[in-house]
């Protein structure tokens, strides 16, 4: 049986990153970018799928590193997400909106206001280490999630979600 995950912002070539994001791993981009790889491919296996919720890379050329990463990946675009789609889908088996509802769960790269969650909870991105400190939210950034995807069924304890039968 395969399994679900979901982690956003990996940032990938994103030289100034670990400037705003120190607690992210290595010293260099490409130091960084290889603990992303190690920390991803730790818990995803070859038949699972990773949701990555925006703000995949900030160089085509940092792109080609998800073939590196195991699994069947889906993507949520972000706000960096700005290259044309046939560059993504080289590498993305799903490329969705900004909003996206799976599982009794919005996706979404940014938090979406609470009026729109109509009794869903949100799993975003976006905002790095500035969480909401709010119930019906999660943030899935790397910084968040220390770079390991977390899985579906972890989210819905997490969020109180009820997996339908």
């Amino acid at each position: 049986m395969s399994n679900v995950f979901f982690i956003s912002d990996l940032h990938l070539g994103h030289k100034a990153i670990l400037q705003f994001a120190p607690s992210r791993g290595g010293t260099s981009v490409e130091e960084h970018d290889e603990w992303l790889m190690e920390q991803w491919n730790h818990v995803v296996q070859k038949r699972d799928v990773v949701w990555v919720l925006g703000d995949v890379a900030f160089t085509k050329e940092a792109l080609p590193i998800l073939r590196y990463m195991k699994g069947q990946k889906h993507l949520i675009l972000g706000n960096h997400d700005r290259y044309p789609l046939d560059e993504y889908l080289k590498y993305f088996a799903v490329i969705r909106p900004g909003l996206w509802r799976y599982k009794r769960m919005w996706l979404s790269h940014c938090p979406i206001h609470p009026a729109e969650l109509r009794g869903l909870p949100n799993v975003h991105g976006h905002v790095h280490n500035a969480t909401l400190y709010d119930p019906r939210y999660f943030n899935a950034c790397v910084e968040n999630v220390q770079g390991v995807p977390i899985l579906l069924q972890d989210l819905h304890r997490i969020l109180g979600v009820e997996v339908l039968k």
